[in-house]
């Protein structure tokens, strides 16, 4: 998953990306729906997308309010979702 995050980083070079953006570029790489990430799917494998995609919006420079009123959650499950990329790739580099 670190390369397909690599690369969606590196593909958007707009100024100011936008999550929207950032979730198509995710789902077009893990071939999940655009709309059930944006939705209040809370399956495994959404939830993980979406974690992802709230990963890469902080990382490009979002902040946490701005990212939840994309994805219509409050700051704190940004916070929450971006701990849990971050615990998981700490995991997985051990």
């Amino acid at each position: 998953m670190d390369q397909v995050d690599l690369a969606t980083i590196g593909t958007l070079t707009a100024p100011r990306v936008t999550v929207r953006q950032i979730a198509v570029e995710v789902c077009s790489h893990t071939g999940n729906s655009v709309h059930a990430v944006f939705g209040r799917s809370r399956a495994a494998h959404v939830c993980r997308v979406r974690e992802l995609v709230c990963y890469i919006a902080h990382r490009r420079g979002l902040t946490l309010s701005q990212i939840g009123r994309a994805l219509r959650r409050d700051h704190s499950t940004i916070k929450h979702a971006i701990d849990n990329e971050v615990r998981r790739r700490a995991q997985e580099s051990a």
